[in-house]
């Protein structure tokens, strides 16, 4: 770059300038200067002008030459293109950098959700097991005392049906002599002694028709 005395930007039109390309023979203000500073292997081109593209248009959001600022975006907010790469870069970084904390923090509350969900159906297995297991604790007892009180009733109601069926079996024993009494009795001769003897016999069955059948018992 030669110094020369000061003039309008070739690049920009508006910038005073006072440093000639040598190359390519343009006047530049400071910042189009730097912003020529771009090596060129990595230099874009301007597919309508053929030109390197320096400069980025704000307003409609695109990457600019020097004669685009002129032609198309005199009027727009036109920044250096490797500052507004730069901002942009900063920009996306900080995005993508958001975006993945909050995937992972997606991912964080998902597996905590996870191992919580799990854990609160093992609570709760646990809990209706343990349930279950005094539930039927409580059943086996219950059945248990029912099962102790109906044996507890029915030793004592067939201890009593056994009592009541000794007595019968006597009384049909002496209901049986008293029937080979009467028999024997037929054959005597003495009407004195027969009355006597069937007067002593009725006696006898008079005592046992008396008792009653005991009620039965039932569960």
């Amino acid at each position: 770059m030669a110094q020369s005395a000061s003039k309008s930007c070739d690049i920009c039109m508006s910038g005073a300038s006072s440093n000639n390309c040598k190359q390519c023979e343009q006047w530049m203000c400071e910042n189009c200067k730097t912003g020529s500073h771009i090596n060129p292997e990595e230099k874009l081109f301007c597919k309508e002008h053929d030109e390197n593209i320096i400069f980025y248009c704000v307003d409609c959001d695109m990457p600019i030459c020097k004669i685009c600022v002129v032609k198309k975006h005199k009027k727009h907010d036109i920044s250096e293109i490797n500052e507004s790469t730069q901002k942009l870069q900063v920009e996306v970084k900080k995005f993508l950098d958001l975006r993945i904390d909050c995937v992972k923090t997606n991912l964080d509350n998902i597996e905590q959700g996870t191992v919580k969900y799990q854990s609160d159906i093992n609570e709760a297995i646990s809990a209706m097991t343990e349930d279950g297991n005094q539930m039927k604790q409580w059943i086996d007892q219950k059945v248990l005392t029912l099962i102790t009180s109906l044996e507890e009733k029915r030793k004592a109601n067939l201890k009593a049906l056994q009592s009541k069926t000794t007595d019968f079996q006597n009384d049909l024993e002496k209901l049986q002599k008293c029937q080979t009494a009467f028999i024997e009795n037929q054959k005597l001769a003495n009407v004195t002694e027969l009355l006597t003897q069937l007067k002593h016999i009725k006696s006898e069955l008079r005592i046992a028709v008396q008792k009653q059948l005991p009620v039965m018992s039932t569960v």
